[in-house]
């Protein structure tokens, strides 16, 4: 009875997360998934994939996925491999606590299913939703290997986790660093220091060999080619680009829709007490949630100012925080009281983001054909501000099958003109390209982790 009681309450929360990430997924593909969808149209074959995308816009199996279901599919079949992935997620996050408790498993599914972060990266044409699946498949991997340390074929589940991982999305790499970390100092507390490396070497070894296998194809192709590995956009390190994304990162993650710098220390007061409260997985959560960013700090890496490049943190902070509130509440004192209150907080706070999600759907740059299409539905010449919004303007055509004309350089005749800005950029009120004016005439402000804000203008007499 109790069993079946689960699976149902299970059941519910999988189709609430599958109705999410659905609705999410209905608009037009929004900048970094239209140069996805470009750069797998572009390569032709799937071995193209491997060897002429030299991007950090490619995702392996995501641009598998796009170029298989074609250049003009719907916008939701060509996110259906993210919304899958994302949903499925969903039951492996409760899997991993199930034979625990299973309220802490239920509690997991429902923050795996509404978090505002998950939601939006398993709703997406990207690669994320791909690697937190693998990530999460190979923590219940280990935490089912730790109850005896049994299990032949745990090494090669884990090494395809490994490569599918990071065919999906190479941020899966920190990932794997704090599942390996957990699993030495576990049992380094067991058997002591050298006999938890021997164990850990020899359980992560076909892991490591197959994620090397994979490094070595995607920047073997890109040392090949001419042009060498290339970023869509690259940043140095700066410190406040670093905390805005981070507490980005926490806010879309637990639902609080306002930017406080306070998210941080309360992250890492959680991670702290977490073996107080009563938490088992502790050394995990540490390395995900705090020394994977503060390690990037430390090194100074690149591009610090995008939230869902700390995805690994965002998961490994929802499994601290379904294990830490499902233990406070089978408290019966005023652990209790605190920790309801605070899970009742995150769930609405996350539904309220996500309903902001589907209605804005990342700006919606398909709207910019339909505007199109109601004033020259024979097809239409577009004259390009800049070239980040080409693939948008390509694939958003290609979707609804109109006949645009891109005008890329030069003042060839253009009716239409199209801006795109991101976040903290203006759009100029009357522009005069090539001598003439324009007037906005439809425009959509992206809202929340995704999207592009853009302007549509057409030529005054």
């Amino acid at each position: 009875m109790v069993q079946r009681r689960f699976s149902l309450f299970l059941t519910a929360i999988v189709l609430l997360g599958l109705a999410l990430r659905i609705a999410a997924a209905t608009g037009g593909l929004w900048l970094d998934e239209a140069w996805s969808a470009e750069l797998a149209h572009q390569a032709g074959t799937p071995l193209g994939v491997f060897l002429n995308i030299n991007h950090d816009n490619n995702h392996h199996l995501n641009s598998l996925w796009l170029q298989f279901v074609g250049y003009d599919a719907p916008p939701l079949l060509q996110r259906a491999l993210s919304i899958l992935a994302g949903t499925t997620a969903i039951a492996v996050a409760a899997e991993i606590f199930r034979a625990r408790d299973h309220r802490i498993a239920l509690i997991a599914a429902l923050l795996f299913a509404v978090s505002p972060m998950v939601v939006t990266m398993g709703s997406e044409a990207r690669g994320y939703a791909g690697m937190s699946l693998a990530l999460l498949v190979a923590i219940l991997l280990v935490e089912r290997w730790l109850i005896d340390e049994r299990g032949g074929r745990t090494r090669i589940r884990l090494a395809l986790c490994f490569a599918l991982g990071a065919l999906s999305q190479l941020t899966m790499l920190f990932g794997c660093i704090a599942v390996i970390g957990w699993m030495f100092f576990t049992l380094s507390a067991r058997h002591g220091v050298i006999a938890a490396a021997q164990r850990t070497l020899a359980l992560f070894l076909p892991a490591l060999i197959s994620l090397g296998a994979v490094l070595a194809v995607i920047f073997g192709a890109a040392w090949a080619s001419p042009t060498g590995f290339q970023f869509g956009s690259y940043k140095p390190f700066e410190i406040l680009l670093f905390l805005h994304a981070i507490v980005e990162m926490l806010g879309y993650t637990i639902g609080w829709p306002l930017v406080s710098l306070w998210l941080i220390p309360a992250a890492l007061i959680l991670v702290v007490l977490a073996r107080r409260i009563g938490v088992r997985h502790a050394p995990l959560y540490a390395l995900a949630v705090a020394a994977f960013p503060i390690t990037l700090a430390i090194l100074h890496a690149g591009n610090p100012g995008y939230p869902r490049y700390y995805l690994v943190a965002s998961l490994a902070l929802l499994l601290l925080l379904a294990e830490a509130t499902g233990t406070m509440i089978a408290d019966r004192g005023t652990q209790r009281g605190v920790a309801l209150v605070v899970l009742v907080a995150i769930v609405c706070g996350s539904l309220w983001q996500d309903i902001d999600l589907i209605r804005n759907q990342r700006g919606d740059p398909g709207q910019v054909i339909v505007a199109l299409h109601d004033r020259a539905q024979s097809g239409a010449v577009v004259l390009l501000d800049r070239e980040s919004g080409l693939a948008m303007l390509r694939v958003a055509a290609a979707h609804l099958h109109y006949p645009l004309t891109i005008v890329e350089t030069g003042c060839q005749p253009a009716r239409f003109l199209f801006v795109d800005r991101f976040k903290g950029e203006t759009f100029p009120a009357d522009p005069v390209r090539c001598g003439m004016r324009y007037r906005a005439i439809a425009a959509a402000r992206a809202r929340g982790l995704s999207g592009t804000h853009w302007t549509l203008y057409e030529r005054q007499p």
